[in-house]
């Protein structure tokens, strides 16, 4: 997100300033009067001696009118915020400001409560919609369990991995190993390059138990870890960190726990990892316009006494209950709306500034969603729109085999990597919880079988200009007219 900084109010030179500046047009007209018959150094020295001292000092480079810690310090004591921190999503807050989350917080404690026993730790699987409080949940509470297991002489390791960004089981295994060098302050011990996984999973687990009595890994967007591989690399990874303990690879009690947005992802791992990754399976749902407000209410001390008017926290947890009751887009538009009021020099956040945060998330909710997703997902999306872009018929559902045949025929193209029908499908139905489109299943009469159906809740078109403004897929936009003909040659042969 980029961050807006209050605008100063104070200038140089700008046309108002040289307007009212004490010179007027007939005194400089004067002057150049004047000065017809001296040199140019005389003219122009004349009409300087003419400015007003304040001009003089705003164009001296070393004389500005105000500093820039002059105007960092103005900023700071006109803000609306006391502690901005807690209005960003990413922080780790206190339990006391854990809201509609009583179940799945008493789940994950009991969880873990052995560890300050010296017993043995079950894996967790938290999944639900983005934004439901699964990373609060889990951090805050491993935030406590390191601090009572100090008192009590255990160290507790807790390494955190967004599985996001790695590419392969390999990238995943050398971050997990620097994470856990990072935190203990030892040596990574392996090269990132030129040592095969294996090794590397073996200085992962000697870091481990000559530094933790026991360790939980945390393993956010697991999903997102697929590898170059139709056998997704995340089955590898849950498999190997899951029978860590049993092979005696790790001495002390250790427990994985995966997070995702994706509700069938056990469905996906394959039998190796299905039958030794067991986790107890905790479902966090949307938050409810109450909630939100809670939780907003909570964070209410983020702002100066009296910033906040009354319909400010109402009107913000509605707007967040629209969209699948993310608690992230509440805070987002909490800490916006502030930010809004301040650029108006305002010592109020108001409903107007809410509104405002609110366009603001419109005009760039896809934009921001779609061009931060993995390429795999990118290509798959694409091809989904392309279909009901270059279709010649009006197709108000976009057949899942039709966008199958588009992703291979893009992936070719561009020459990218190509994944299963199987791992296709959940690419596109995982935009469901981002309100990007909807699937259903439907049958297409006798004979004909039942099919798996998409439809759009974002234009195609703005999906397709977003998605070729990356680099990787970009290429594609020159072979508009072969895809537009590929997709009407597969439209027709599903149809007819």
């Amino acid at each position: 997100m980029v961050k807006d900084s209050p605008e100063s109010e104070t200038g140089g030179n700008s046309p108002e300033t040289m307007a009212t500046d004490g010179s007027s047009q007939d005194t400089l007209q004067g002057v150049e009067s004047s000065a017809q018959d001296q040199d140019d150094d005389d003219e122009y020295s004349s009409q300087e001696a003419q400015h007003t001292p304040a001009e003089s000092e705003s164009d001296d480079p070393e004389n500005t009118s105000i500093s820039i810690r002059e105007r960092f310090q103005e900023s700071s004591s006109t803000s609306v915020f006391v502690d901005k921190d807690l209005v960003r999503p990413s922080t780790i807050i206190d339990e006391d400001r854990i809201v509609g989350r009583d179940k799945q917080l008493e789940r994950v404690i009991d969880n873990l409560r052995p560890a300050l026993e010296g017993g043995g730790l079950p894996n967790m699987l938290l999944n639900g919609p983005s934004g439901t409080g699964k990373s609060l949940i889990i951090n805050a509470v491993c935030k406590q369990v390191v601090d009572l297991c100090q008192s009590q002489d255990v160290t507790f390791g807790v390494v955190s991995l967004n599985c996001e960004a790695p590419k392969s089981l390999d990238r995943a295994v050398y971050r997990l190993v620097g994470e856990v060098a990072d935190d203990v302050g030892a040596e990574v011990g392996v090269p990132e390059s030129g040592v095969s996984t294996d090794r590397k999973f073996e200085r992962l687990f000697e870091l481990i138990n000559e530094n933790y009595d026991a360790v939980i890994f945390i393993l956010d967007e697991i999903d997102l870890l697929k590898g170059p591989y139709d056998d997704p690399a995340y089955s590898s990874l849950l498999y190997q960190l899951s029978r860590a303990e049993n092979l005696g690879n790790i001495e002390g009690s250790v427990s994985v726990t995966a997070l995702t947005n994706y509700t069938n992802f056990m469905q996906d791992l394959n039998s190796r990892a299905e039958s030794s990754y067991n986790p107890d399976d905790i479902f966090f749902d949307d938050y409810d316009a109450n909630q939100l407000r809670a939780i907003l209410r909570n964070r209410k001390d983020a702002f100066k006494d009296g910033a906040l008017t009354d319909d400010v926290v109402p009107l913000v947890a509605a707007f967040g209950s629209q969209t699948h009751g993310d608690a992230r887009k509440a805070i987002d538009l909490f800490r916006w709306a502030g930010e809004f009021a301040e650029r108006r020099g305002s010592e109020t956040v108001e409903e107007e500034d809410v509104r405002s945060a609110q366009d603001k998330y419109d005009e760039n909710r896809t934009l921001r969603h779609i061009s931060g997703l993995a390429t795999q997902k990118k290509l798959a999306l694409y091809a989904t729109a392309a279909v009901e872009s270059f279709a010649k018929r009006d197709l108000s559902r976009i057949p899942a085999g039709v966008g199958w045949e588009i992703y291979k025929f893009v992936a070719d193209r561009i020459d990218a990597d190509q994944y299963s029908r199987e791992t296709y499908v959940n690419n596109v139905t995982e935009q469901e919880t981002y309100g990007i489109l909807s699937s259903e299943r439907r049958g297409r009469g006798r004979g004909r079988g039942v099919h798996m159906f998409f439809t759009l809740e974002e234009g195609a078109d703005s999906i397709i200009q977003t998605i070729e403004s990356d680099s990787r897929i970009g290429d594609i936009e020159s072979d508009h007219e072969m895809l537009r003909s590929v997709v009407r040659t597969k439209v027709q042969a599903f149809y007819d």
